[in-house]
């Protein structure tokens, strides 16, 4: 998906933490937010809009809930979720005459969820930070990784000082694989196990 902004927009930030906390919830088919990853999105359902204007009366933090398989049939009611999520905050939006808005969304952290009903129209979920694991990657894997990446470098940028456990994370999201196959590397707390198992792709 992708839209331009107006010279309308606003920019919208808050200072990210690490604490577990509760905020909304907007379930997405085969949608996974990694952290660092910008996503623009379309929200025009009434309850989104709503969800929407309050978290730009707050700290504009959500979760994107990744929807797959069958579950997908559910989302006009509240689709059922996946319990491992992207947690990300608003960083740019646009209100639109018809109540619609264009939000830019930027991924901060995995995060464990448990979808909770506190009385609003839209869904909402606790969320936990996942520590993630064997952050140190070896270097015949590390070689593997870059070498994946430096044959498709022409269809991405690499910023300077990207780390290795970022390096993983962008292979997941390029890689043409199902989004089952994505989610369950995306779920997987060890870093070392995430570029084993996207490497097993290539």
């Amino acid at each position: 998906m992708e839209f331009s902004f107006d010279e309308s927009e606003e920019s919208f930030g808050f200072p990210t933490s690490n604490n577990p906390g509760t905020c909304p919830l907007f379930p997405l088919s085969d949608l996974i937010l990694f952290p660092g990853q910008v996503i623009p999105l379309h929200v025009f359902e009434p309850r989104y809009r709503e969800m929407t204007r309050d978290l730009l009366d707050s700290s504009g933090e959500l979760i994107l809930g990744t929807v797959l398989g069958e579950d997908r049939k559910q989302l006009g009611d509240v689709a059922p979720v996946q319990p491992v999520a992207g947690l990300g905050r608003i960083q740019r939006y646009q209100a639109l005459e018809d109540g619609r808005f264009l939000i830019v969304v930027l991924g901060e952290r995995r995060v464990h969820i448990e979808p909770v009903d506190r009385g609003k129209s839209y869904p909402e979920a606790h969320h936990q930070p996942i520590e993630e694991t064997d952050l140190m990657i070896p270097d015949n894997d590390l070689e593997n990784l870059q070498s994946v990446l430096k044959e498709i470098e022409g269809q991405i940028e690499l910023p300077e000082g990207t780390s290795p456990v970022q390096l993983v994370d962008l292979l997941i999201m390029i890689s043409k694989i199902s989004p089952q196959d994505k989610y369950d590397i995306f779920q997987t707390t060890s870093v070392s196990d995430r570029l084993e198992k996207i490497l097993d792709f290539h």
